[in-house]
């Protein structure tokens, strides 16, 4: 059966999986991780200064990410660059622009999540703001920033001709695809509804395809908003995007399949996949970043009682060892050639240099590796392991 608008949003997940055992079994186990990953991480305590680098990273990646999709790449760099110039005001390029207004618009996300702390009232309204700050400034040539489009499109890899043909389809398909939003689902499990519903929005979204531009940068926002609104940490409600781009063929073939079997189930499943492998990314990311301060505790804790601990560290070693706790692994020219390392032995010799260094290597409090000719050091954070606190 051919999708349809009538049949657009009729389709019942828990339904679909009472009807297959092993698609049963395959979306708790994987909600069940995500549920187990998201709630270390929410439980995890965060304060300003200690996760905003996670944060903004992410933030970064994503927009990326979004943009990818849509054939716009920038590096990393550029992005943050990007962002530099539209907070002094500088004009922007075309890419920048890109990627200040899908800055703009995550931000907003927050801001909505705000506004409605008991949960999120969706409206036509809210959808077409998040569009209208994806595509201000932009001058798309079928697009007005969150207005609905007028006329029939196709779209998609391999090209398809949208659902909606006219104005009044759009607008009357959205009217149901709000009410779908704010309705309190009972298809399945309350804590996975989120998870479901964000991939499932995003699915619809782009099937409605209600703009002219910017509808898979709209999708993709809608889904993390979904996500936020249901209490999903803050590091990564936005990050399927990065799961899309990076299987972006995949991505657009699940969405054009679904045309011909009106069945989303497995898009759904392989988006579960996708968050899980996100969101244990973060879970990465927030761990080293505890190791970073847990490893400086026990080098304040060294320096404190060096009358009693076999591991003498001195201010020379703590500052050396907190500068590269900073910068992670790095080479160890490009380390020793920094200002601060500079700084920090321009009044003592070369043989005080190396004999600080074979003092932190004899008591792993760093460790060394090649790649190719270059050497690189880093913290070992792997000390802590074998430590325990004695009473």
């Amino acid at each position: 059966m051919s999708l349809t608008c009538e049949e657009l949003m009729k389709f019942d997940l828990a339904k679909r999986l009472d009807q297959d055992t092993d698609k049963f079994i395959k979306f708790y186990s994987i909600t069940s991780a995500i549920r187990n990953v998201d709630t270390f991480i929410r439980d995890t305590p965060s304060f300003p200064g200690s996760t905003d680098k996670i944060i903004r990273g992410e933030l970064i990646s994503v927009v990326g990410a979004t943009l990818s999709i849509e054939g716009t790449l920038l590096e990393k760099e550029e992005i943050e660059e990007s962002f530099q110039k539209a907070d002094k005001g500088e004009p922007l390029k075309r890419k920048e622009q890109e990627a200040e207004n899908s800055r703009r618009a995550y931000y907003f996300l927050k801001e909505v999540k705000e506004a409605y702390p008991s949960g999120i009232i969706f409206s036509e309204q809210l959808i077409k703001q998040i569009h209208k700050l994806l595509t201000n400034d932009m001058n798309y040539l079928s697009s007005t920033p969150g207005a609905y489009r007028s006329f029939n499109v196709s779209f998609g890899q391999p090209r398809k001709n949208s659902l909606c043909a006219t104005q009044t389809d759009v607008e009357s398909v959205m009217r149901l695809f709000i009410e779908w939003l704010n309705a309190k689902s009972e298809s399945w499990h309350p804590s996975t509804d989120q998870f479901v519903k964000a991939i499932m929005a995003h699915y619809y979204l782009t099937e409605i395809h209600p703009f002219g531009d910017g509808n898979g940068r709209t999708a993709r926002a809608l889904e993390a908003l979904i996500l936020y609104d249901h209490g999903v940490n803050d590091y990564c409600f936005w990050s399927l995007a990065n799961f899309w781009s990076t299987h972006k063929d995949h991505y657009l073939a699940h969405l054009h399949q679904i045309r011909q079997t009106s069945d989303p189930t497995d898009f759904i499943l392989w988006g579960l996949e996708g968050y899980r492998e996100e969101i244990i990314n973060i879970k990465v990311k927030v761990m080293k970043k505890l190791k970073q301060l847990m490893f400086s505790d026990y080098l304040q804790y060294l320096l404190r009682n060096k009358a009693h601990e076999t591991i003498k560290l001195n201010k020379r070693l703590m500052a050396f060892l907190q500068l590269l706790i900073a910068k992670g692994r790095v080479s160890s020219d490009k380390f020793y050639s920094s200002p601060e390392v500079i700084a920090l032995y321009h009044k003592v010799s070369k043989t005080t240099r190396i004999r600080d260094l074979r003092t932190m290597l004899s008591h792993q409090l760093i460790k060394t590796s090649r790649d190719g000719k270059e050497l690189f050091m880093e913290p070992n954070f792997g000390l802590l392991d074998g430590l325990w606190y004695k009473v």
